[in-house]
């Protein structure tokens, strides 16, 4: 892509148009033009005294979504499927839709300009991975955002309908209305999430065999499984080895880890699990941290009525994390033993008193990390 070029100059130079008031096509007005709108409102179909368009999303961009905006990012709104990607670019109504392969996302990251644009897409079940991480390659900032904020807000705008198009434009356009709001992705924090994230995986393959093992009838599947087993335990090892070696690359993160680290029960593997799975932890208050966490009691009270409180939902994952740091700080952690005990002189379940150990320990965790990188953020940056 030539200086000067951006990725709505590309969609242009492809013959495809923008969406005028009419539909695509119908327009000759830049995509990224400035000025007063060729219709005359925002709100008409193009004739005075019209209604207004029904749809937001099929109506054409408002002035301020045009613009680029005073961080100066160019939102882009990709919905991701399994076999394609659909991209909305701010300022064109027109969708394109590119292949999901390694490919494909080459070819449309080539379009988009580091220093002007940022792209906007949600989880969708680990097929957006080979996008972030083209894009963590390339330097080119994204975002994920997550599906629930999207939902609602799709609903404050009143849509209705549900395409692939329509979705990738509301990302687009939620983008813009948040982007003050949106965390940006990091390299580092996905390279770490995909290295622990596969020794999970292989744990939990290992801890199968190793059941299987243990009652297997004949020698050639007990053979078959220890081979098994021997095979995993090399896989474990490499994936330790590129752990070992992402963390020198990073000291950031090996500054995080060692600040966690001072919390009784949480010992190098914990640490890093956390880092992955909340890349979040040291940055956000403790209500946050902990429904992110989903370890924030969600209460149901309306007029009368006193519902029981229960966990709202969070990453889930966090509570396997917690489950065994919460035994052991419960058993040689002072301040954690007297509020075990006062739960207790209170007649919590056993189960409420281990969620309420695995919240205290996130909140503590999260201040002792916000604390450490606001104390020494030249140590955090330099180690």
């Amino acid at each position: 892509m030539g200086p000067g070029l951006h990725v709505v100059d590309a969609f242009l130079m492809e013959g495809q148009t923008p969406a005028g008031p009419r539909g695509p096509g119908r327009s000759s007005r830049s995509c990224r033009s400035g000025g007063p709108p060729a219709f005359l409102g925002p709100g008409t179909n193009g004739r005075e005294g019209s209604s207004p368009v029904c749809n937001p999303v099929l109506a054409p961009d408002p002035t301020k979504m045009r613009e680029v905006g005073m961080s100066g990012k160019h939102v882009i709104g990709i919905d991701v499927g399994k076999s394609w990607l659909d991209v909305a670019v701010e300022g064109c109504e027109r969708v394109r839709r590119h292949g999901n392969d390694a490919a494909s996302i080459a070819a449309l990251i080539e379009q988009f300009d580091p220093a002007e644009d940022i792209v906007v897409f949600e989880r969708t079940g680990g097929w957006e991975r080979n996008l972030e991480a083209a894009l963590a390659d390339k330097m080119i900032p994204w975002a994920v955002v997550h599906s629930q904020r999207v939902k609602a807000f799709r609903q404050v705008r009143g849509i209705k309908a549900k395409t692939d198009r329509i979705d990738a434009r509301l990302l687009r356009d939620y983008g813009r209305d948040r982007l003050g709001e949106l965390r940006l992705g990091r390299r580092e924090d996905v390279t770490l999430d995909c290295l622990m994230a596969r020794q999970r995986q292989l744990k939990a393959m290992r801890h199968a065999e190793a059941c299987r093992l243990a009652t297997a009838p004949l020698d050639a599947v007990r053979s078959s499984i220890e081979d098994v087993i021997v095979h995993l335990d090399k896989a474990l090892a490499a994936i330790a080895v590129e752990l070992a070696r992402h963390e020198d690359e990073h000291p950031d993160l090996a500054f995080k880890e060692e600040v966690l680290c001072h919390q009784i029960g949480v010992a190098e593997q914990t640490a890093r699990g956390l880092l992955a799975l909340l890349p979040e932890l040291g940055g956000l208050g403790c209500k946050e941290i902990t429904s992110l966490g989903g370890l924030a009691p969600r209460v149901h009270e309306s007029g009368s009525i006193r519902k029981r409180r229960g966990l709202a939902p969070g990453r889930t994952s966090i509570k396997v994390v917690l489950f065994n740091p919460a035994r052991t700080a419960m058993r040689f952690d002072p301040q954690i033993k007297e509020f075990c005990s006062r739960l207790r002189a209170r007649g919590k379940p056993g189960k409420v008193i281990m969620v309420a150990v695995m919240r205290k320990m996130l909140v503590r965790l999260n201040a002792q990390l916000r604390d450490a990188i606001a104390k020494a953020p030249a140590a955090a940056a330099a180690r």
